[in-house]
């Protein structure tokens, strides 16, 4: 069972106003955009990393975003229906300074 899993870790703003958008549009967090499927706001996801969970932070303190608004997504593809997977601790620290919930998706391929 020697396989490398390689784990999605975003940071998704769930639901953004046009002005909360063009923030982070111009802001130095790199995300991508997109619509919510269920409640068709804009969506906003940084690629979560070590470096960018203090702006981040200021972010969502600088644009008033409810942090119930958010979450920490992680995804992953295996061959395996059962697997331990160790999360980068990166990811924890994140949680507790966002105050936001953890959501994982995996496929099984």
């Amino acid at each position: 069972m020697e396989s490398d899993i390689e784990l999605k870790i975003s940071f998704r703003f769930l639901e953004l106003s046009e002005k909360q958008a063009t923030a982070l549009r111009s802001s130095e967090l790199v995300a991508k955009f997109g619509t919510h499927f269920k409640t068709k706001s804009i969506t906003g996801i940084v690629p979560l990393n070590v470096v960018n969970i203090n702006q981040i932070s200021i972010f969502i303190d600088e644009n008033n975003i409810s942090k119930e608004t958010t979450d920490i997504f992680i995804s992953f593809v295996t061959e395996y229906d059962t697997r331990i997977i160790d999360i980068p601790s990166f990811v924890n620290q994140a949680v507790i300074k966002l105050s936001c919930k953890l959501v994982l998706s995996y496929t099984i391929a």
